[in-house]
């Protein structure tokens, strides 16, 4: 595989990672799964905002990292933004 192609994969591979760590802990899913599969202390913690947050903020992080990337894949050879 070419280095453009594998950075590429990466760049959307952090990126749409990033995005479900964002919506997922709000969906109506995540509570379904949580009251449904887990009802001991698991899902109660798993059901709290702060576990909630956490995971949100990982998203955050993958997002910050692939648009890090991005920027740096499509900036031209000399170092010039394009």
């Amino acid at each position: 595989m070419s280095s453009r192609f594998t950075t590429a994969l990466t760049i959307y591979a952090f990126a749409a990672l990033g995005v479900f760590l964002l919506a997922a802990p709000w969906s109506p899913v995540w509570e379904s799964a949580t009251t449904a599969y887990l009802p001991t202390v698991a899902g109660s913690w798993l059901r709290s905002g702060f576990t909630r947050g956490f995971v949100s903020g990982l998203g955050a992080l993958n997002v910050a990292v692939a648009w890090s990337e991005a920027r740096a894949f499509v900036r031209w050879p000399d170092g010039r933004p394009s």
